[in-house]
């Protein structure tokens, strides 16, 4: 039986260059402007960040015309350290061949910290990794063939969408409760080297983390990384910083599920009209989580 957990909708970026940032995704990671809004008071206000309101916003579709990725224009966004705080770390966005986006990204405002290689968990993911034009962290990975006892997705197009967020936190069984606490959600405990982490963060080259996967609905999954030494900050100061601040899961049985806060309706976007609620997880991170009855609505929308 499917999670009613998921699929994961969007991810949020705030940045302080917008045009930036929308020209270094359309440009060099084949994204396209799906549709642009203003952030209303009330998502603003039921994600305690009131000074969001009005705000440009941007949501970018892939080749398929789906829209993934929702940034926010944020002119007095403070400056985030990658690999700095716990919370949520990176994307981990699908593609059909990362030799090819390697090349193609050398020259452009994406920073390469990870060259293409085959991931310690299995030969058959193969992955580099990039830090964007608002400080954002992206894995970007080829699955070459189905990887036992993981549901993940093969590219569609050249960049196709996000398929894993990943979770940085201070204690994985902490993160792991939250998320398993959704019906039907399992998670799966393990430890393997990360060596963006280990480069970036100078642990030893051959270092393991202990690492925690929650299998979610439509082949997506959330990945823990459980991290020493990182900072902790709250959920409203992520939302003042630039980079990766809110990520949006769908949820089925919504009403049973979401008495812990307030829902709102989103007034406008391509998911207007439905109700949502802003919750934090247990390393500060903001999780939106959106009505939706059945899978079969999810892939009609």
């Amino acid at each position: 039986m499917a999670s009613v957990l998921g699929p994961v909708l969007t991810s949020t970026l705030n940045t302080s260059d917008y045009e930036g940032c929308l020209s270094a995704w359309c440009n060099y990671l084949a994204q396209k402007v799906h549709l642009e809004t203003r952030l209303s008071a009330v998502e603003s206000e039921s994600w305690s960040a009131s000074h969001l309101t009005g705000s440009r916003v941007a949501w970018l579709e892939n080749d398929l015309g789906e829209p993934w990725l929702r940034i926010i224009e944020d002119p007095s966004a403070k400056s985030f350290e990658p690999f700095s705080c716990y919370g949520w770390l990176s994307l981990e966005i699908c593609v059909e061949d990362v030799d090819a986006i390697y090349q193609d990204l050398r020259d452009s405002p994406f920073k390469i910290i990870g060259p293409p290689a085959d991931l310690d968990i299995s030969p058959d993911i193969r992955a580099m990794q990039v830090i964007g034009p608002a400080n954002e962290i992206l894995y970007l990975t080829q699955i070459k063939a189905h990887v036992p006892g993981f549901e993940l997705p093969f590219a569609r197009c050249r960049v196709d969408r996000l398929f894993i967020p990943v979770l940085a936190a201070e204690n994985r069984e902490n993160a792991l409760k939250f998320y398993t606490s959704f019906p039907q959600t399992n998670g799966m405990l393990f430890e393997t080297k990360i060596t963006v982490l280990n480069r970036y963060l100078a642990f030893p080259a051959n270092h393991r983390h202990p690492l925690a996967t929650i299998q979610i609905s439509g082949q997506n999954l959330i990945e823990i990384d459980q991290v020493t030494g990182l900072k902790s900050i709250s959920c409203a100061k992520r939302l003042e910083s630039e980079g990766i601040t809110v990520m949006t899961f769908a949820l089925r049985d919504f009403f049973e599920l979401t008495d812990l806060a307030e829902r709102y309706t989103i007034p406008n976007g391509p998911f207007a009209g439905k109700s949502a609620v802003l919750v934090r997880g247990s390393s500060n991170e903001n999780i939106e989580l959106m009505e939706f009855d059945s899978l079969m609505e999810l892939e009609t929308e």
